[in-house]
């Protein structure tokens, strides 16, 4: 199932699904909207945006989380939900998700981090294609402000581009060609459904995996969880995105060399053929190109190149 794709004059809903907002973060949204609106949209920004939970770390109640995000699928002068920023809690909001409405208004529907909780269990249950995207944040210069997302966005949202083109030095890490639907990205968020109805079926998948605070020991035991699942029996291929942990604190073996995540990965699945592309276009405080979650993608790990082969947008 498909949006509508974007159009200048077309009314971005922000949101908050899980953490709160303070004041620094609102200036960077704001000056995300002012961006926006440059670029010809309105945007409708939840008057309860600086909302917090009782306990001071949420936008506000998981009802009053909810109820936001299930009001901008129903509100018809809506055509694309852009979440603010991840958070741990965005999870209390699965039961309370009126998946039905999404289903009778599909709507872009973008964010990262711990929103890909939502964008899994939104694919699961609906069949809606979604996006990976940046933060709606201008300000710090690793969000919407960068160069390479604002073009993407334009490319992927608005012109309906199927190709991901390299904006860094790609990386084979296992070669091979592989055809499959888009599952990711942020490896927490993803394990944070195993066990639950949400949890994706990841037969004939690329898989895509991203971390926030990632390091070795956590590396390990995440991808040995998806291993032990089965997740690696079923997929296709993966692509491995910016994994910040990496290289905001650089990780080494006992011998002192430096240890990529996608080295992690490669040890890991080592008794598997499925090729395997390093790329940095998707992840936290980096260039994002809008990945479609959902469609159908075409991996070519040998020759570094990545191609979406479905129709993710109406036009």
């Amino acid at each position: 199932m498909n949006a509508n794709q974007l159009k200048k004059g077309d009314t971005f809903g922000v949101v908050k699904p899980s953490d709160l907002i303070t004041q620094t973060r609102l200036q960077l949204i704001k000056n995300g909207v002012q961006e926006l609106k440059k670029k010809g949209f309105n945007v409708v920004l939840s008057d309860k945006i600086t909302e917090t939970d009782k306990y001071g770390v949420s936008g506000g109640s998981a009802q009053t989380r909810a109820e936001e995000l299930n009001s901008m699928f129903k509100d018809n002068s809506i055509n694309a939900i852009w979440c603010a920023h991840g958070g741990n809690t965005v999870i209390e909001l699965l039961e309370l998700l009126d998946f039905e409405r999404i289903k009778k208004n599909p709507k872009i529907f973008m964010g990262m981090s711990d929103i890909d909780v939502l964008h899994l269990a939104i694919n699961k249950i609906t069949g809606l294609i979604t996006f990976n995207s940046c933060d709606l944040k201008i300000g710090r210069n690793c969000d919407f402000d960068r160069e390479y997302s604002q073009e993407w966005f334009i490319n992927r949202l608005m012109q309906h581009k199927k190709e991901i083109l390299p904006n860094s030095d790609w990386k084979t890490v296992r070669d091979g060609k592989a055809e499959g639907k888009t599952i990711g990205c942020n490896v927490t968020s993803l394990l944070k459904l195993a066990g639950t109805k949400f949890f994706p079926d990841f037969n004939n998948s690329i898989l895509l995996l991203e971390g926030w605070s990632t390091d070795i020991r956590k590396a390990i035991y995440q991808l040995t969880q998806l291993k032990l699942i089965g997740a690696f029996d079923k997929i296709k291929g993966v692509i491995v995105g910016y994994v910040y942990g990496f290289d905001k604190d650089p990780q080494h073996d006992k011998k002192g060399k430096r240890i990529n995540y996608e080295d992690v990965v490669l040890d890991i699945t080592q008794d598997y053929t499925f090729p395997i592309l390093r790329i940095n276009e998707f992840g936290h405080r980096t260039d994002n190109a809008f990945i479609p979650l959902g469609a159908k993608i075409k991996l070519d790990a040998t020759n570094k190149k990545l191609e979406i082969i479905d129709n993710f947008l109406t036009n």
